[in-house]
């Protein structure tokens, strides 16, 4: 011990708030993480522009995932998953090379599975379906499938490499 200090000991409970798993789909690897914590996708305008413009116009008409505050909620239940994209696009038009994008996704407790109705913008192709604001329902729009198909991609990726797991928050969010 040096001269002048004196020892001291202190447990810090943060430890607590440290997940440590190998339960993460497509991994092998165990690893720990903050599972309060939203970790976040990331929707490029540049690569994804009619996702990105979506996903925007729906967080700003009030839906939730952009923030800390009001993240998204994973769900790892199939059944919810679909239940959530039938409700959303199970009518969507048929245009050829286009796909329904819901908004929340699919994955997350915020689905239509949850309640809530569907809300829709100025050239997304599903007329009679009004616009809307608030924090609930689902957001749709006829999208490319090639960015639609990315999309799952991303939301994979980010799953895997962020280890998110049934009911862990997550954000969505729209980078240039």
């Amino acid at each position: 011990m040096s001269t002048g200090y004196t020892s001291s000991t202190y447990v810090v409970p943060v430890f607590a708030q440290f997940r440590c798993d190998n339960n993460t789909a497509g991994r092998t690897d165990p690893g720990c993480v903050v599972d309060w914590y939203p970790s976040a996708v990331y929707y490029s305008q540049a690569t994804n522009p009619q996702l990105a413009s979506h996903v925007s116009r729906a967080q700003a008409s009030g839906l939730p995932g952009a923030t800390f505050e009001a993240p998204l909620t994973r769900t790892t239940d199939p059944a919810v998953n679909q239940t959530n994209r039938d409700l959303a696009c199970g009518d969507a038009p048929s245009v050829t090379g286009k796909s329904c994008d819901e908004y929340p996704v699919a994955s997350s407790k915020q689905g239509l599975s949850a309640g809530g109705t569907r809300r829709t913008f100025d050239g997304c192709g599903f007329p009679g379906i009004p616009a809307g604001q608030g924090p609930t329902g689902v957001s749709v729009c006829m999208i490319t499938a090639t960015e639609n198909s990315s999309q799952g991609g991303l939301h994979s990726a980010m799953y895997r490499s962020e280890r998110v797991l049934q009911d862990d928050p997550f954000r969505v969010i729209v980078i240039p």
